[in-house]
Parts: structure tokens; C-alpha cells; sequence
């Protein structure tokens, strides 16, 4: 519903223009009244003042998702949330990224032990899950790890991502090193350079953090 001074306004603009196309007749005949009111007819229009599309900054704005290799853990996560939704009550224990960041590699252990691959690119599952052959006696690693780690994939992330500012997380694994559970993972830096960082897996704190030599 238009506003009443809207509507007003619009009167006004309607009597303007009846008493300008009664001039036109007078001075120039039917073609002066038609371009006359065309032209007053754009001017007064009820929408003046309102950007357009075309002015509008939000017209031209791309969707709201991290583009592929942006800093931090943001990608990893969006892959990882997309597999761990594949296969329900599992827990993430490795994701990889492939093909210079567009595929994600990622492994989910279920809560028998059994552990699933997935493909995921552009956060959705483009491949799997398939089930690793495995015997009881790997089933059981995999049970022992989910049970010792108390930060999950994501808080991990965050810890290894703050580790190495402007770094963007390309891999991350649940592992044993010196006898503890830990999250190791694979930091791009702002300059290129790769990092290798471990996270304890059970309090948080950072153990390891080195530029990778080739």
C-alpha cells in the first residue's frame, strides 16, 4: 500500500501534467502533447529516488561462499561437514586436499571401527562412501584414536590454523606420535611455504610447528 503522501504527490504530478498537455495543444498540436507526456510521465514516476538493479551494490555480489584456497580451515570444514553428512554418527579421522584444492580426499570411521572414503568438491559428495576392507585388529585402532582425541576435526582446525596465521589447512589426520593421539596437518603460508603442525589430541596444545623441508 502506498503511503498517503505518496498518493498526493502523485495527484499533484497528474494535475501538473493535465494542465501542461493542455499547453502543448495550444503550441504544438498532438505530437509535442505525446512527447510532452512521455517525458513528464518518466519524471514523476512513483519509483523515483529508488535505486535500480543496475545501481544496486548487492546487484552484482557474488554468493556468499569462501572461494577454494582462502586462508584458514574454512574449506576443510565445508568438505568435511559434507562427508561426515554421508555417513551419519561417523567421526572424521583424515581429509585431503587434491588437485590443487577443488577435491577433497576425506576418511570417517563409523562407530564400529570400520572407516569410509569420500570424494567431496564444492561441499558436496561426489564420490562414495566405500568401505575400506579392513580386519578387527585395524577397526580397533581406529576406535582407541576416536576415543582418545577430545577436540574433534574442527577444533583441531582452528588450533593449527591459528598456529599459522593467513596458512591454509590442506590436510589433517588423526594419528599416534611418541605414544599420544594427536592431529597432524599439512599449512600452505601466506608465502607458499609448507608447514607441518601437531596438535595433542587430548589437551589442545600445539607440538609441533615447522616449515616442511623438501
Amino acid at each position: 500500500m502506498l503511503h498517503p503522501w505518496v498518493g498526493s504527490v502523485q495527484g499533484m504530478n497528474k494535475t501538473i501534467i493535465g494542465a501542461l498537455v493542455g499547453a502543448s495543444v495550444l503550441a504544438g498540436g498532438c505530437g509535442a502533447v505525446v512527447r510532452e507526456a512521455e517525458r513528464l510521465a518518466v519524471r514523476t514516476s512513483p519509483s523515483i529516488g529508488t535505486p535500480t538493479s543496475a545501481s544496486s551494490p548487492s546487484a552484482s555480489s557474488p554468493p556468499g561462499s569462501s572461494p577454494a584456497g582462502s586462508p584458514g580451515a574454512g574449506d576443510l570444514k565445508q568438505a568435511a561437514q559434507a562427508a561426515l553428512g554421508a555417513v551419519p554418527g561417523s567421526t572424521l579421522v583424515s581429509i585431503e586436499t587434491e588437485e590443487n584444492g577443488r577435491l577433497w580426499e576425506v576418511q570417517v570411521v563409523g562407530k564400529d571401527g570400520t572407516e569410509h572414503q569420500l570424494d567431496v568438491e564444492s561441499g558436496k559428495v561426489v564420490a562414495g562412501p566405500t568401505t575400506e576392507q579392513e580386519d578387527a585388529d585395524d577397526k580397533a585402532k581406529h576406535r582407541a584414536r576416536v576415543s582418545a582425541a577430545k577436540l574433534d576435526y574442527a577444533q583441531a582446525a582452528d588450533k593449527i590454523a591459528a598456529a599459522v596465521p593467513e596458512g591454509r589447512v590442506t590436510e589433517l589426520n588423526l594419528d599416534t606420535e611418541q605414544g599420544k593421539t594427536v592431529w597432524e596437518a599439512d599449512v600452505i603460508g601466506a608465502d607458499g611455504a609448507k608447514h607441518e603442525v601437531a596438535v595433542d589430541a587430548a589437551t589442545g596444545a600445539v607440538t609441533r610447528n615447522n616449515a616442511a623441508t623438501s
